[in-house]
C-alpha cells in the first residue's frame, strides 16, 4: 500500500467535512479527536483540522504535517470504507506523542489493533 495520500484519499469538499462534524461518531484522546463515518467505498478518506487558537500559519501547518505523517504510517492498519477526520486541539506535541494519540483514538474507535 502506498504511504502517500492520493487525491482520492483526501476529503476536500466542505460539505463532506461538515457532514462529519454533524453526524460522525467521535473519539477523543490526548488532545486529538477522531470523527468518523462509513463512506460506502473501498478506500478510506481523511481530513486533518487544527482547532482555533493554534497560532499563525507556520505553527498550524507544522501541526498538520506531523498529524499527516503519523496517519501515513498507520493507514494500512485501518479497515477500508471510512471517512476520518482528525481534529488537533492540543498543540506542540512531538511526532511520537501525536502518533501515540492517533493509535489510541483509532483503538478506541475499533479500527486499530496493537501492532506489538
Amino acid at each position: 500500500m502506498r504511504r502517500s495520500l492520493t487525491r482520492k484519499e483526501r476529503i476536500r469538499a466542505g460539505r463532506d467535512i461538515r457532514r462529519l462534524f454533524r453526524t460522525g461518531r467521535r473519539v477523543d484522546a490526548g488532545g486529538l479527536k477522531l470523527l468518523y463515518t462509513p463512506n460506502g467505498s473501498k478506500i478510506n478518506r481523511v481530513a486533518f483540522v487544527i482547532a482555533r487558537g493554534c497560532g499563525g500559519a507556520v505553527r498550524r501547518n507544522r501541526e498538520k504535517r506531523i498529524t499527516r505523517e503519523a496517519y501515513r504510517l498507520l493507514k494500512e492498519r485501518i479497515p477500508l470504507g471510512q471517512d476520518l477526520l482528525f481534529l488537533v486541539s492540543r498543540f506542540g506535541s512531538s511526532y511520537d506523542e501525536r502518533r501515540d494519540s492517533m493509535e489510541q483514538v483509532l483503538r478506541r474507535a475499533g479500527f486499530h489493533e496493537n501492532a506489538d
